[in-house]
């Protein structure tokens, strides 16, 4: 319920702003409004357990944005992302390191015709989620006495590049390539990798 306060007060904000400033584009405060949702794949590996599991694999997922133009190159808002890695290498089926994060993000962009090259970082926080079942079955009721759950907080750290695509005025479609820094009371954690996103965003 107190998120969404949060998201309807956000909203309430941007649009008391596009209403308050009429007039020439080049004297607003807010140039555009753009925002949408994205769907990933990417590949993760590296260890984060006491037991030497190295963690790899396909990790896949979804999330959104939405940003606020700034100036005619540099737009700030917030985004976030859920993505999950089922696990079955060296381990038992039904194992899985799913990650969430969302923070601030700010990016500088371009126009090369209908391409709106860009480049930037979201700064913010996170959680991990592990599950690792090193001997036993998903399928039947029994205990699992050699599993192990994980839960841990981390700060994030995610520069992307990317570039969108002018369908119309008001949609683009957008690819982007991001390395997620996720760091905790450990150091930097892992597994960690490259995510591809593909997306649409609307465009005000």
């Amino acid at each position: 319920m107190k998120n969404r306060h949060i998201i309807t007060s956000i909203v309430a904000l941007i649009l008391s702003i596009f209403n308050g400033h009429a007039g020439n584009n080049e004297t607003k405060a807010i140039k555009g409004f753009s925002g949408g949702m994205m769907a990933h794949t990417g590949y993760l590996s590296g260890c984060d357990n006491p037991y030497n599991y190295k963690a790899s694999g396909i990790t896949f997922g979804i999330g959104g944005v939405a940003k606020l133009h700034l100036t005619k190159h540099f737009r700030a808002g917030f985004e976030g992302y859920f993505s999950s890695m089922g696990l079955s290498k060296d381990i038992e089926d039904g194992s899985f390191n799913k990650v969430f994060w969302t923070g601030a993000l700010a990016d500088w962009f371009w126009k090369a015709g209908k391409f709106y090259p860009y480049a930037g970082i979201t700064v913010g926080g996170g959680m991990e989620t592990a599950f690792y079942i090193f001997d036993g079955n998903k399928h039947d009721w029994l205990p699992e006495t050699n599993a192990v759950y994980n839960k841990k907080p981390f700060f994030a750290a995610d520069p992307f590049v990317g570039v969108e695509y002018a369908v119309g005025e008001a949609l683009h479609l957008t690819l982007k390539a991001d390395w997620l820094l996720a760091i905790n009371n450990d150091g930097l954690n892992r597994p960690m990798g490259p995510r591809i996103y593909f997306g649409f965003i609307f465009t005000h």
